[in-house]
């Protein structure tokens, strides 16, 4: 649910901030159409492809994306909250690697499952990030794939080892993954796939706001035409 404060003639609902998503107590939550509007803005979906990624996610959310128990088409209406956005951001920022669907999804269910914990605290920094300061900072939270092997792990039906450091630390951390020398113990190639979880989240809950706004405004617009019809159902009798 959301919180409303009262401006100078309207109510406007104020989302909650990044810092209150963790706890149980945290209720907010919005319909798809909130949610995909807003990844269309921070992802900037060119409005001829937007089809195209919502099916891409859709397909991913029937095959389990949110677990077995939110699959859509069940006749009960989705809700998104912390937990489904931080999937869907993560997901995205995997498709803008251009890793494969399938790849994309045993890798949710590796980090939302065994390693549940690693990844909401991994996302739970990122969104502390977001509460100090607007622009990047050094405690920013950067999330990473060192010496990953993304065809190879293909091959083999194997998913990249993720994992997280602050901005201030990625320097280090880059140095050491193009040090990585071709006869690695463990087979790594001095390569790495990385992105500012921080910067992402701050887009996305920029774009949010309003896509939340239009969602309730839709919804109540609902409500009154439903009102409308069935008053005018009862003045007919």
């Amino acid at each position: 649910m959301s919180k409303y404060t009262l401006p100078a003639r309207r109510l406007v609902p104020e989302l909650p901030k990044p810092s209150d998503w963790k706890g149980p107590e945290m209720k907010f939550d919005c319909g798809l159409a909130a949610t995909e509007a807003a990844l269309v803005q921070t992802y900037r979906i060119p409005a001829k492809a937007v089809g195209a990624f919502r099916s891409r996610l859709g397909a991913l959310q029937k095959a389990g994306l949110f677990g077995s128990k939110n699959r859509p088409g069940k006749g009960v209406a989705l809700r998104y909250g912390p937990d489904q956005f931080h999937r869907l951001i993560f997901v995205c920022e995997l498709f803008e690697f251009g890793i494969a669907p399938s790849v994309v999804l045993s890798l949710v269910k590796l980090l939302w499952g065994r390693r549940l914990q690693e990844i909401q605290e991994i996302f739970s920094d990122a969104e502390d990030a977001v509460v100090r300061h607007e622009d990047a900072g050094p405690d920013d939270v950067i999330l990473h794939m060192g010496g990953v092997h993304l065809m190879v792990d293909g091959f083999s039906d194997a998913v990249p080892n993720v994992n997280s450091c602050l901005l201030s630390e990625l320097p280090d951390n880059v140095a050491k993954w193009m040090s990585i020398k071709h006869n690695d113990p463990n087979g790594l190639p001095p390569r790495a796939l990385v992105t500012n979880l921080s910067m992402r989240l701050r887009a996305f809950h920029t774009a949010l706001g309003p896509a939340y706004m239009d969602e309730l405004r839709a919804e109540r617009a609902g409500k009154q035409r439903k009102r409308g019809r069935t008053a005018s159902k009862q003045t007919k009798q």
